[in-house]
């Protein structure tokens, strides 16, 4: 299976069904090792205080990292969370939530993986959150 077709596949799953086609999560960008996710902030998804629910955040972040690893996996192979530990630094608001995930190790059945989660609200950027994630590496 092409990078191609991956990134096909990835960008149908995350618009098909359940929570991420409900936040409106999109693919910025794809390619080996790395992955770009972004969602436009919506009254339904955000919490008491009108931040983007910690909840949305966290499944932007885990959500990049998931397909940043797939991207390292051979065919047939794709993954689940074992372990995510996020750090919140900002509250969530802003015209966009930008996940980037960087693969920063790559095994054939675990990896771990970056992600940073940005808010970008009129040309400037802001860290809101770092998640660490390990995923397991499941026959497809």
């Amino acid at each position: 299976m092409s990078r191609g077709d991956l990134k096909e596949i990835f960008s149908n799953l995350t618009t098909a069904r359940g929570f991420t086609k409900e936040s409106g999560f999109q693919v910025r960008s794809f390619e080996e090792g790395f992955v770009s996710l972004e969602v436009k902030p919506q009254e339904k998804l955000v919490q008491f205080l009108g931040y983007v629910h910690a909840g949305v955040v966290t499944g932007l972040a885990d959500h990049a990292a998931g397909a940043a690893y797939a991207t390292t996996l051979p065919e047939g192979r794709l993954c689940l969370t074992l372990e995510l530990k996020i750090n919140f630094m900002k509250p969530a608001e802003g015209d966009l939530l930008v996940a980037e995930a960087k693969v920063i190790s790559s095994g054939k059945s675990v990896g771990v993986v970056e992600s940073h989660v940005y808010a970008e609200s009129d040309g400037e950027r802001k860290m809101i959150a770092a998640a660490l994630v390990t995923l397991k590496s499941i026959s497809s």
